[in-house]
């Protein structure tokens, strides 16, 4: 069983992204390089990100519980 650790920016973003396999959340963080490759601190999170998830199986993603990390939406003004 690997040991990786992720810093709450790497949680972070993949609770944005997850989905509900691993391989599938690594797949979209792969398809959202390109458009993060102007932005170098979003560019460099996910290129440190993946290989670290790469690592892991499907169980350990599971037990990332990444609800807990995924931001808050803001709540809408009533008018």
């Amino acid at each position: 069983m690997s040991n990786v650790r992720f810093d709450e920016l790497e949680l972070m973003l993949m609770a944005i992204f997850e989905q509900p396999t691993l391989k599938d959340t690594i797949q979209v963080l792969t398809e959202v390089q390109p458009l993060v490759a102007e932005e170098a601190e979003m560019a460099a999170l996910v290129q440190q990100t993946i290989p670290k998830m790469q690592q892991l199986n499907e169980q350990q993603f599971k037990g990332l519980e990444l609800e807990w990390h995924r931001p808050e939406e803001p709540e809408k003004e009533k008018t």
